[in-house]
C-alpha cells in the first residue's frame, strides 16, 4: 500500500484536522459533502474533491472512489468527523461553485424561466429542502436574499440532496434592485402570503415568473411589497404551513401554469 493510501490512525492527521475546520465555517471557499448520495452527486455535477475520506470498512466504496485525494480512515476516528451524530462512510472537502452575486443575475436573466427567490429562511435544512423542491419543479435558479440561512453549509446541502450543486445559486446583497432587476426582466413576481393573497387555486402564473419565500415566521420582506401575495387556504384551525411545503405547492403551481 503506496503512502496516499494508508490507513490514517491519528487525530492528530491534517486532513482529519481539515475537516473540522470546514465543518465550522473557517474555510468560505470549501464545502463539507456528507454521505455517499452527495458525495457522488458533487462529481457528477464535474466538481472536482479536494479530499475524500472514506471508512476503512467501506471497502467497496473506497475502491469505487479510488484517487490520489482518497485516502481510508480507522472507523473509530471517522465516528468523530463532520456535523452528524451518525457519520456516514464517506464526506468529502470540495471547492464551494463560483459566487453568483447580483450583478451575475442581472447577466444571466435570460437564461431563466421559473426562479425560486427566498428572503429571510432562518433554517438551513429548509433552505435545502426548498432548493430540492424547486428543481424538482422545473426551477433552474435559487435567489437567496441578505440575511437567513446560507446555501453552502453542510445541513442546507444535505436537504437539497444535491439541488444546490445543479441550481444556479445567487446571493443577492441587495434585495430591492433584485426585485427591480427582475421586474425590468420581465419576471411576474409572486410571493407567499399566509393571508390576505390571491388563493393559491385562483393565481395566475405567467411563463416567466419567480416565486418568493419568505422566513419561517410569515413575514416578508418590505422590498417585497411590490411582489403579487399568494395565500394557500387551509381547512380547520391550521394556521400556516411548514415554509418548505408552501414552497413546494407554490412552485408547482407555477410549473403547471
Amino acid at each position: 500500500m503506496d503512502e496516499g493510501h494508508e490507513v490514517i490512525r491519528s487525530r492528530a492527521n491534517p486532513s482529519l484536522k481539515r475537516v473540522d475546520r470546514v465543518a465550522r465555517g473557517k474555510e468560505p471557499d470549501a464545502m463539507l459533502l456528507e454521505g455517499e448520495r452527495l458525495v457522488l452527486d458533487a462529481l457528477g455535477a464535474g466538481l472536482e474533491a479536494e479530499l475524500l475520506l472514506v471508512r476503512e470498512d467501506q471497502v467497496e466504496l473506497l475502491a469505487r472512489l479510488e484517487g490520489p485525494r482518497t485516502r481510508a480512515v480507522a472507523p473509530s476516528l471517522f465516528e468523530r468527523l463532520g456535523t452528524l451524530s451518525t457519520p456516514p462512510g464517506v464526506l468529502g472537502i470540495f471547492p464551494r461553485p463560483t459566487r453568483l452575486d447580483g450583478a451575475a443575475l442581472e447577466g444571466e436573466l435570460g437564461r431563466h424561466d421559473l426562479v425560486l427567490g427566498v428572503a429571510g429562511i432562518a433554517d438551513p435544512g429548509n433552505l435545502g429542502a426548498l432548493a430540492r423542491c424547486a428543481e424538482a419543479a422545473g426551477a433552474t435558479a435559487l435567489v437567496v436574499a441578505p440575511g437567513g440561512a446560507r446555501p453552502f453549509t453542510p445541513k442546507a446541502l444535505r436537504g437539497s440532496m444535491g439541488s444546490l450543486l445543479r441550481l444556479s445559486v445567487y446571493e443577492v446583497s441587495d434585495l430591492g434592485r433584485t426585485v427591480d432587476a427582475l421586474a425590468g426582466a420581465g419576471f411576474d413576481q409572486r410571493v407567499a402570503a399566509t393571508r390576505g393573497g390571491v388563493p393559491i387555486d385562483q393565481a395566475a402564473f405567467p411563463a416567466r415568473v419567480v416565486v418568493w419565500m419568505s422566513g419561517e415566521t410569515g413575514e416578508a420582506p418590505p422590498e417585497l411589497s411590490s411582489c403579487h401575495p399568494v395565500t394557500i387556504p387551509m381547512a380547520g384551525e391550521v394556521e400556516s404551513l411548514n415554509v418548505t411545503v408552501a414552497g413546494a405547492l407554490m412552485l408547482f403551481a407555477a410549473r403547471r401554469r
